[in-house]
């Protein structure tokens, strides 16, 4: 099991800038001001935010940091407890605890220790900050300038691995590179005291260390925030902010839906993963959610909700099953009218099963919704003629994957009739590159659940998000060994990511490079 070749420039994402500004100055929350940095721009197919060798700096970007540098320092050297974290109260010359704040702040902002000549290179930086900012003392305004240094500088911008020295193919890790890794892995920031102090005793090339530091993260908020983060992004939770149902159909239905939603699958993510234990078997098939009242209603629960409280419950197991028969998936793969089988099918495959679609073609009309009909046949009329250019992938792949979800509609609201006409379920999808015959979403997500192929995928998909970058060949035999510990119910999804953390391609880099 190789690592296959990545970056060893790997810029911070925006959000990974916050958390490890907030972590480096112990502030109660992030500074907020990477919402004037300019987005990042993304290959098509990435599906997560963190492809470290495509984010760049250009020089929109490096103003922003520029900005964001001096803002921060100020606010650091203006507050007394900042300060007094950054500069505690000691003896000796200037010179002398200028050496020590450089040499403590500076290996928590550069994540490892720095050499001789770079303290010397900040304290010429700390003591021309005299004079520069008004009534600053010396030794203040030398905080402030070298704070400003320290986070523009390439090594708290870019999580850099030098390491060379090579064993075979392979190129170990160094200490703290290992401890960068593993942080921004599962915290999506800086390592800790204790993270660094595992790296200054040379613990981190152990497998059972790394894991040990591992169980204890993903027992940190910050490592719910990281998984709840995978999942929104795997599961497109951003399109939920599109669901807007017509209010002539939906009377009853209100502009938190959206909202709700995402609350749902975020606590849902959260109870399985951090409370259960869960699998990811489990988080295709169970049947316990999160509701307010507006969720409720749709999932045609009695009892006493409000909106603002969302109360754990079990729904109807003869409906409903695991992520993929909540609102949210549902709806934001809805129309206004009418659920969407395309979409629907299209995620399905693409990101669940990684079955790979080709681009439809420009300019391919909506169908034509007529009376008399249900979606089922619109949809097929309109994507299923014989010989035409969407037959092939929407007959055998697409549809088959979208129709198994007709009984919910365009609010994920079970249904028993369309237009008047019964319901047809039943699809042959692709399933291990095999048609299975189910009827209905339930008998779809019970073949999902047991591929090999889907659990592969959703490795795969956690490999891009560890690793920083996409799946590459020398991923398989990892990714195929884990995926079966997974559909086997061995791994649950904290030991799935403990497992890849501690695997060697996660604690080594190849020897080529991207």
């Amino acid at each position: 099991m190789l690592p296959a070749p990545q970056t060893r420039l790997a810029r911070l994402t925006h959000a990974q800038w916050e958390r490890t500004v907030q972590d480096l100055f112990e502030l109660d929350a992030p500074p907020g001001l990477s919402s004037s940095f300019r987005p990042d721009s993304l290959r098509g197919d990435a599906i997560f935010d963190n492809p470290g060798g495509s984010l760049n700096v250009d020089e929109t970007l490096w103003e922003s940091y520029q900005r964001a540098a001096a803002t921060l320092a100020e606010r650091a050297t203006s507050d007394a407890a900042i300060l007094g974290r950054l500069m505690p109260a000691g003896s000796g010359t200037l010179d002398e605890r200028a050496e020590r704040f450089i040499r403590v702040v500076g290996a928590r902002a550069h994540r490892r220790p720095l050499t001789d000549d770079e303290v010397g290179e900040y304290r010429n930086v700390f003591m021309s900050g005299a004079g520069r900012f008004g009534p600053l003392d010396a030794e203040t305004a030398g905080v402030r300038l070298t704070l400003e240094a320290m986070l523009q500088s390439p090594w708290f911008l870019y999580r850099i691995e030098t390491s060379h020295d090579r064993e075979g193919r392979l190129v170990p890790l160094g200490q703290y590179e290992i401890a960068s890794r593993l942080s921004y892995a599962l915290w999506n920031s800086m390592p800790d005291e204790e993270l660094f102090a595992a790296a200054a005793a040379g613990m981190l090339s152990d497998p059972d260390t790394v894991a040990i530091q591992a169980e204890r993260m993903l027992d940190d908020p910050r490592a719910i925030e990281v998984v709840v983060s995978f999942h929104r992004q795997l599961f497109d939770v951003r399109r939920f902010s599109g669901i807007r149902p017509n209010a002539e159909d939906f009377p009853t239905v209100t502009a938190g839906l959206a909202g709700a939603a995402v609350r749902e699958h975020d606590l849902f993510v959260t109870e399985l993963v951090f409370q259960r234990d869960a699998t990811y078997r489990d988080l295709l098939t169970s049947p316990d959610t999160f509701v307010n009242a507006e969720l409720a209603r749709i999932y045609g629960l009695s009892g006493s909700f409000t909106e603002e409280d969302f109360v754990r419950v079990t729904l109807d197991a003869a409906q409903r099953r695991g992520v993929f028969t909540q609102v949210g998936f549902l709806a934001s793969h809805a129309t206004s009218r009418l659920p969407d089988p395309i979409h629907r099918g299209v995620y399905l495959a693409e990101r669940i099963a990684c079955i790979h679609i080709d681009a439809p073609p420009e300019d391919t009309p909506a169908p034509e919704v007529m009376a008399g009909r249900t979606n089922r046949q619109t949809i097929e009329l309109h994507t299923e003629q014989p010989g035409s250019i969407c037959a092939g992938c929407h007959a055998q792949i697409i549809n088959p994957f979208g129709f198994a979800f007709e009984r919910y509609d365009a609010v994920g609201a079970w249904r028993t009739a369309d237009n008047g006409l019964p319901i047809d379920t039943t699809a042959s999808p692709p399933v291990d590159g095999v048609p299975r015959p189910v009827d209905g979403a339930l008998d779809l997500i019970d073949e999902l659940a047991s591929s090999q192929w889907v659990h592969e995928c959703y490795v795969r998909h956690w490999v891009e998000f560890t690793m920083g970058r996409h799946s590459a060949l020398e991923d398989q035999a990892l990714v195929a060994s884990l995926a079966t510990q997974s559909r086997e119910g061995e791994l649950s999804v904290r030991e799935l990511l403990i497992s890849l953390v501690t695997s060697r391609a996660f604690l080594n880099r190849s020897i080529e490079e991207l």
